[in-house]
C-alpha cells in the first residue's frame, strides 16, 4: 500500500474489517447480522458490517435494503468517503500515521515481536523499509490489508461504503459514531503496541481458515459462533490480549451505544453500521441498548 498517498490510505482505515473478518461469495439470501432494537416508538436498525467484500455479495437481504430505506438517518462508524475529501484531514492522518522524528517502528515493539514482524516481512519478501516509518497501527493496516486483498477481497465493496455512497446521493443525514482520526488515534495511543502486532501476525497466519469460519458465522446470523470466534476463545487462549479488547471492542461499544440513544433523541428511525464484533456477545452494543429499555430482536 502506497502510504504517501493519503487518499488511499484513508480507504484501508476501517478499525474493525482488519480485526474481524471479509465476505467472499454472498447471495440476497444470506441472513446476516442484522437486528432492529425499538423503544418509546423510536427504531434503530442494527447491521453488522462486512468492511470487505467482493461484487457477488450484492444485492442485499431486501429487508436490510428496505430498513435503509425507510430510515431517516445512516449511522455509521466513520465517514470514510467525506474523509475522502477532506485535505485538512488527510494532512492530520498522514502526521498520525508516520513517525515524526528519529523514532521507528522497531523502537515502539520488543525485539521478540519484531523479530516476528521480520520473519512475515521475509516470508512475504517485502523490504523492511517499507514498513520501519510506519507507526504499528498503520503497520498493521498495511499487513492486513494486503493479506485480505491477497484473498481477493475489495474494500471498495464495503457494505458500509455502499450504504455511504447511497446516503450522499439521495441525500439521507449521516452520523459518525467516532470517525477515521478517532479510530487512528485510539490505535496509536494502545499502551502495549506490542499486543496489536502480536494479535495481527497471529490471525494473519490463520487467514486461509479463519476467514471462512467467520464468513460462515456471518450469513447464517450465528452470532454466538461469531462472538465466539472473534472475542470469547481468543480471550480464553490469550488472556494477556484482555486490556487490548477492552480498549478496541467494549470501551468502544460502551461510547457507541451512548452515541446511539442520543441520535434517537433527534431522528424516529435509525439505519447503524458498526462492525460486527461490536454487535456479538457480552458487553456488546446490542447488549447495551437491551439494559437501556430496548426490546431487540435479530431479522
Amino acid at each position: 500500500m502506497e502510504i504517501s498517498n493519503p487518499t488511499k490510505l484513508l480507504r484501508y482505515l476501517s478499525l474493525t474489517a482488519l480485526l474481524l473478518f471479509s465476505a467472499y461469495a454472498s447471495s440476497a439470501n444470506d441472513k446476516g447480522l442484522f437486528w432492529l432494537a425499538q423503544k418509546d416508538g423510536h427504531s434503530v436498525y442494527l447491521l453488522g458490517s462486512v468492511h470487505l467484500a467482493s461484487d457477488d455479495f450484492y444485492p442485499l437481504r431486501k429487508k436490510i435494503q428496505q430498513a435503509y430505506k425507510n430510515s431517516d438517518v445512516l449511522v455509521v462508524e466513520a465517514d470514510i468517503l467525506a474523509a475522502e475529501s477532506d485535505p485538512a484531514l488527510q494532512q492530520q492522518i498522514m502526521q498520525e500515521s508516520l513517525y515524526l522524528d528519529e523514532r521507528t517502528l522497531r523502537d515502539d515493539l520488543s525485539p521478540a515481536v519484531y523479530s516476528q514482524l521480520q520473519k512475515w516481512l521475509q516470508k512475504h519478501q517485502l523490504p523492511e523499509p517499507m514498513f520501519i516509518r510506519q507507526r504499528p497501527a498503520i503497520a498493521m493496516i498495511t499487513m492486513s490489508m494486503m493479506e485480505l486483498k491477497a484473498q481477493g477481497l475489495n474494500p471498495g465493496l464495503g457494505i458500509d461504503r455502499h450504504f455511504l455512497q447511497q446516503a450522499k446521493q439521495g441525500d439521507k443525514p449521516i452520523i459518525e459514531l467516532e470517525g477515521v482520526l478517532q479510530q487512528l488515534r485510539l490505535l496509536n495511543q494502545l499502551e502495549s503496541p506490542d499486543l496489536l502486532m502480536q494479535q495481527t501476525l497471529e490471525q494473519l497466519d490463520e487467514i486461509k481458515t479463519f476467514a471462512p469460519r467467520m464468513v460462515n458465522a456471518w450469513k447464517n446470523g450465528d452470532a454466538d459462533r461469531l462472538y465466539r470466534l472473534i472475542i470469547a476463545n481468543n480471550l480464553n487462549e490469550h488472556p494477556e490480549f484482555k486490556p487490548l479488547y477492552e480498549t478496541l471492542f467494549f470501551r468502544r461499544n460502551r461510547d457507541m451505544a451512548k452515541r446511539i440513544i442520543h441520535t434517537s433523541d433527534s431522528y424516529k428511525s435509525q439505519f447503524v453500521i458498526i462492525g460486527a464484533g461490536h454487535l456479538v456477545g457480552e458487553r456488546s452494543v446490542i447488549e447495551l441498548l437491551q439494559r437501556q429499555g430496548y426490546n431487540i430482536e435479530q431479522l
